[in-house]
């Protein structure tokens, strides 16, 4: 007998910033017993996914099943998979849509027939698979509201020669101005998402940027990880483009009590005791996410200005992090001199981290999730972007928002010293200018926590406007 359940098929992004937000978004329909979840990864994710994962109490209706991809990711999309995106996605769209379209078959077969996909707007081949099967696609984008604008807004951007552009070079980006995304303060070409300014691999992000760009009109729902009053005028204008459908739906993380984001790697939980005993807003915490990585002599830099900062420090370092390798005899070195003024952990369990009173600072390489965790718990920022949407994100915190610094160049566009990165965090930690950003930042946590109110939240209500929406499916 075919189950009487909702069941909604979700299929993130396989990067690790991209299935936190999923899996939050999952543990909330989950606790509705109308529905039940399948959550899919693929194959060499999913294995590494499983050894972390505890089912959480009361959500035995969450189901996780894999497909088969070619590319072996264990802990999720790293800097070779962005460095070859073009033979990533290219692969991803090859391979990827025959297996979901088997497991749908397989589970309807097994009297539980999909009702309808949830994916992350990247995943933009499953609006193909949902369309087989007849059954809506709602897209989950895990970045900000301004980001679904710009991405709107591609057949512009292409047309005026802006983006991808064959012609482009650095003192143009810095100096042209785009001011006619509607939602969006005008900002520098520079502040544009990286992959709008390709120079390698140009033919397939225009391929993959045309594709993807209208598709999100056929969207049943698209849910967007951030919340209204951050970026009132964006959701503004696509909801006048989009209708009612496009909604704020973050921060998601805080639906989740258990205060954790997806684990693909081990959490070094000690760091929270050493925080204990640290000063009330004395910590710099420094993580550059899943995927960043610095140069040797970067990261050089990087432990100088930490040492003359006097600062104590709660540094994320990835065995990865250091392009090359990093050297022992350095790491050693740093680690001796450091060890009464800092910690170091090769995962941190960010959400605490950043909860814990002990918090002064982030330097942040400026994903949305580590910035909107940020916002939601009244920490200014550092930002250090990599790539992708960050170069965005750290505009506006810094611009828009105002609640933090950037320093002058991205990780990957050359040396930053170490006498710019101490003024850095000398101005957020220790300035008249770091007090005004913690205040705005302050009233922005209180207005992250309201969109999540379950009586008046807006992202809230949205939320369970679209779980209703969903049962009509059964």
């Amino acid at each position: 007998m075919a189950s009487s359940k909702v069941h909604v098929l979700a299929v993130p992004a396989a990067a690790q910033g991209h299935i936190s937000p999923m899996i939050h978004l999952c543990k909330f329909i989950a606790q509705d017993p109308s529905f039940t979840i399948s959550l899919v990864n693929i194959d060499s994710l999913h294995d590494e996914f499983i050894k972390h994962w505890v089912a959480p109490a009361g959500l035995e209706d969450l189901r996780l099943h894999s497909i088969p991809f070619s590319w072996k990711l264990p802990q999720g999309a790293d800097a070779h998979t962005m460095g070859n995106y073009a033979d990533y996605a290219t692969a991803a769209a090859r391979e990827l849509p025959g297996g979901l379209e088997d497991l749908i078959r397989k589970l309807g077969e097994e009297g539980d027939p999909v009702s309808c996909i949830v994916s992350d707007y990247g995943c933009v081949w499953t609006q193909d698979v949902a369309d087989v099967f007849g059954i809506p696609r709602i897209i989950l984008w895990s970045g900000n509201a301004a980001w679904t604008s710009l991405e709107y807004h591609i057949p512009e951007l292409l047309e005026k020669d802006h983006i991808l552009s064959s012609r482009a070079s650095a003192d143009e980006a810095n100096s042209v101005i785009i001011d006619y995304v509607r939602g969006v303060k005008p900002l520098r070409l520079a502040d544009l998402p990286g992959y709008l300014l390709a120079s390698e691999g140009q033919e397939v992000w225009k391929e993959i940027c045309i594709k993807r760009s209208p598709v999100v009109k056929r969207a049943r729902w698209v849910l967007v990880n951030s919340f209204y009053d951050l970026e009132a005028h964006t959701f503004d204008f696509m909801t006048s483009e989009l209708g009612p459908r496009f909604i704020p739906a973050g921060p998601l993380f805080l639906l989740d009590d258990s205060r954790k984001n997806v684990v693909l790697r081990p959490e070094n939980e000690d760091c929270l005791r050493w925080m204990d005993a640290q000063e009330h807003g004395s910590v710099l915490y420094i993580s550059f996410g899943s995927i960043a990585v610095l140069s040797m002599e970067q990261f050089e830099e990087l432990v100088g200005a930490l040492e003359a900062s006097k600062k104590p420090f709660l540094w994320v370092i990835r065995s990865e992090l250091v392009a090359g390798g990093l050297s022992t005899e350095s790491y050693n070195g740093f680690y001796e001199r450091t060890k009464n003024q800092g910690f170091i952990v090769s995962w941190a369990p960010q959400l605490r981290v950043l909860a814990h009173p002990s918090m002064g600072a982030f330097l942040t390489h400026c994903g949305w999730n580590s910035v909107q965790e940020s916002i939601a718990n009244g920490i200014p920022m550092l930002g250090w972007p990599y790539g992708g949407d960050q170069i965005t994100n750290s505009k506006f915190v810094v611009e828009d928002w105002k609640i933090g610094v950037r320093f002058s160049k991205t990780v990957v566009q050359g040396l930053i010293g170490r006498e710019e990165i101490e003024d850095g965090i000398k101005k957020v930690m220790d300035s008249d200018e770091g007090k005004e950003m913690k205040e705005r930042v302050e009233n922005l946590k209180i207005l992250a926590r309201k969109a999540m109110d379950k009586e008046h939240g807006k992202s809230f209500r949205g939320l369970q406007a679209f779980l209703e929406d969903l049962k009509a499916l059964s």
